[in-house]
């Protein structure tokens, strides 16, 4: 398998042969990955500081607002400067736990889908313009949307894994492996 660093988390990463199409697939693993829990087991932390499915939904979908900004910005815009946000202080500021996951869920579909139509329309040659993020440097379309990629992915993953656990609970086994112990 084919390694790329991310030039956003310094995290290496498989290479994604249709970034696009990974995205558009997001909302629906989510929505598949929530159905069936109940409201306690969305808002259940795997463990202390560490957020619950209900938390990291409501993560991505304000992650895919930011970005949606940061998308239209350097698509459209010369010396555009990308800006940053404390995720932890949005969690908290915005309430995640109280927010209605049946309409972060829809927000985050419709967005992405959104998302995903833009990065079709202006197509690949578009994805080399650039933006200055404040401690990053230059980075391109392209590399915001390759880190969305995998931020997305690793989110999933995660979810899944406080799944299992959530299950194998329920039904008396005892699940193999952690939960991960990034928030993003």
């Amino acid at each position: 398998m084919k390694m790329q660093q991310c030039p956003l988390c310094g995290k290496e990463q498989p290479v994604v042969a249709n970034p696009v199409k990974a995205l558009a697939e997001t909302p629906g693993t989510l929505i598949a990955l929530a159905r069936g829990l109940t409201r306690a087991q969305l808002l259940k932390r795997p463990a202390p500081g560490k957020w619950s499915i209900h938390e990291i939904v409501c993560h991505l979908a304000d992650a895919e607002i930011a970005n949606a900004w940061r998308y239209r910005k350097v698509l459209a815009e010369d010396e555009f400067g990308i800006t940053t946000w404390d995720q932890d202080r949005w969690a908290s500021a915005h309430q995640y736990r109280r927010q209605d996951l049946r309409l972060v869920l829809e927000q985050f579909r419709t967005l992405r889908g959104r998302n995903v139509a833009l990065m079709k329309l202006v197509g690949r040659q578009a994805w080399s313009r650039t933006a200055t993020h404040p401690t990053l440097g230059t980075l391109s379309a392209g590399q915001i949307i390759f880190h969305q990629v995998h931020h997305s992915a690793n989110h999933v993953a995660q979810i899944e894994r406080i799944r299992k656990s959530l299950t194998s609970r329920q039904s008396g086994t005892r699940p193999s492996g952690g939960v991960a112990t990034s928030r993003g």
